[in-house]
């Protein structure tokens, strides 16, 4: 759903959005004035023709402006409106379908497999998603069967395709170093025979406890690794041992101990995970893993998905009841620019919404504007099944990704084969898309969306989405990033000059 829309920034300066046209203009306060009375039906022609001589025309108390500057705006906003400014493009079709030849021929074309290497974890964090503040199965201290892990990569070898390219064996967890016999064998199966013709990658998400007990072998194997570490002390306090005791001086210890003896690898491979919360900052935790490692950490927001009604109230006050706005947030997003999310954000918004950005001189003079009814898409950034990753659960479900529920599984490893059907899994996944199409065809972000279905209660008969907004969020959306480009010019003139080029 897009029509156009009127914003103003925090500074007072009024802005107007068209989707047919994709742009954004600064306008006249007499001209935002007539579009929102022509948006409540009055007809402006009669309005302009009724208005008194001398009378002047009264916005606000510090707004007032003569019938001559009414007349010359006016004929302002009919240019606009004769070049098809105010139109509304066609709705974003989302009545596409996904189909089983597209899931086989991505199956073939998988660029990562993820084994949950074990169920078991030898920390027990507060906010972990298998804690009671989420839904989800109970773990328990399954280990995935290495017989198991060759038939599954087995087959999907023999079906790749010739031009496929390089294929990530990722092992997560738990803590995937309490099985590390199981990554061993896994990367040992396929340095042999059974690997010729193909290229590997190895890579792993770990809590960083047993690093330094296995760093040698990580090191030899080129393993990339990324380990959580939510900054300080008081920043890691929900990253604890079963017995409820800090993990961080263990973890750290670690880590120094890796950059000591392999400082190469430290430097090449490792990399951080942090999530955020009402213990730490973004700034805080950039400050202290770029202090301590000079490395930059990849932050995300503490996930408020799939949490039961009876236990939302606690997790907002122990979690994110007390977050302070980083006061420092200007100084960061200029440090760490294209790695900072709001700088992303920004990005994103100047690219979709403005109109001056092209991928390619094609777009450029190709250009048509409100031809979205013309293609079909899906509904939500959902990622196609197999067109990314397949997660592969100790217990033998083959999940989507690391971050899917399992009660969306796209099929089972068994003793003895690999079930999936591809009949099966369009079926799963366009019965979801049916569900939220109707609330896709309301939100102002249809064409950009962020969230993936499985994250929007879509078991329910209600499902919910975080990145949904209607006019009044969408136009408070814009004005949060324009006002940001006002409020720091030279983020913008950067971004321009360096966000948009490929290096």
């Amino acid at each position: 759903m897009k029509k156009p829309v009127s914003f103003s920034t925090s500074n007072n300066h009024s802005f107007l959005y068209s989707p047919f046209r994709n742009q954004v203009l600064l306008c006249h306060p007499i001209v935002i004035h007539l579009f929102e009375l022509e948006q409540t039906g009055i007809n402006l022609r009669d309005y302009i023709g009724s208005f008194p001589q001398g009378q002047p025309l009264i916005l606000s108390e510090y707004l007032q402006f003569s019938r001559r500057e009414l007349t010359y705006q006016w004929k302002k906003y009919r240019f606009l409106k004769q070049h098809n400014f105010f139109r509304n493009p066609r709705n974003i079709n989302l009545n596409s379908r996904l189909t089983p030849s597209r899931i086989a021929t991505d199956l073939t074309r998988v660029q990562q497999v993820i084994f949950e290497t074990t169920e078991e974890c030898n920390l027990s964090c507060t906010y972990c998603t298998y804690s009671k503040f989420y839904v989800n199965k109970e773990r328990g201290s399954r280990k995935f069967d290495i017989e198991g892990a060759k038939r599954a990569l087995h087959h999907l070898l023999s079906i790749r395709a010739g031009d496929a390219g390089e294929l990530i064996i990722s092992f997560y967890g738990g803590e995937p170093l309490m099985n590390i016999r199981f990554i061993k064998e896994v990367v040992a199966f396929l340095r042999g025979p059974a690997g010729d013709g193909h290229q590997f990658k190895f890579s792993m998400t770990s809590n960083g406890l047993l690093l330094s007990k296995h760093a040698e072998f990580l090191a030899t194997s080129n393993f990339e690794i990324s380990v959580s570490l939510d900054g300080d002390e008081y920043g890691n306090a929900f990253r604890v041992m079963p017995n409820k005791k800090s993990s961080h001086d263990t973890v750290v210890k670690n880590l120094d101990f890796v950059r000591e003896h392999f400082p190469d690898y430290f430097e090449k491979n490792l990399s951080f995970l942090a999530v955020l919360h009402n213990k730490n900052s973004f700034t805080g935790v950039n400050e202290y893993i770029r202090g301590r490692y000079g490395k930059t950490p990849l932050t995300s927001m503490i996930s408020t998905m799939n949490i039961p009604d009876e236990h939302k109230n606690e997790f907002s006050s122990t979690f994110l009841r007390g977050m302070q706005p980083d006061f420092q947030e200007r100084k960061a997003m200029h440090e760490l620019f294209m790695t900072h999310p709001t700088v992303k954000d920004l990005a994103n918004a100047i690219e979709k919404y403005t109109g001056i950005v092209f991928k390619n001189h094609f777009q450029v003079i190709t250009r048509i504007n409100g031809d979205e009814g013309t293609k079909e898409f899906l509904p939500t950034a959902t990622c196609m099944p197999f067109s990314m990753r397949v997660y592969l659960t100790a217990e033998g479900t083959i999940l989507p990704c690391e971050h899917i529920g399992r009660d969306f599984e796209l099929g089972q490893l068994t003793s003895d084969e690999i079930r999936i059907s591809t009949e099966s899994i369009a079926g799963m996944f366009n019965q979801c898309f049916d569900k939220i199409r109707s609330l896709c065809d309301q939100c102002f972000l249809a064409d950009n969306c962020k969230e993936c279905v499985f994250n929007t209660r879509i078991q329910t008969n209600q499902p919910e989405c975080d990145f949904f907004l209607d006019e009044k969020k969408f136009k408070s959306f814009l004005a949060r990033f324009f006002t940001l480009i006002e409020n720091d010019f030279p983020l913008y003139t950067r971004l321009l000059k360096e966000g948009f080029h490929a290096k």
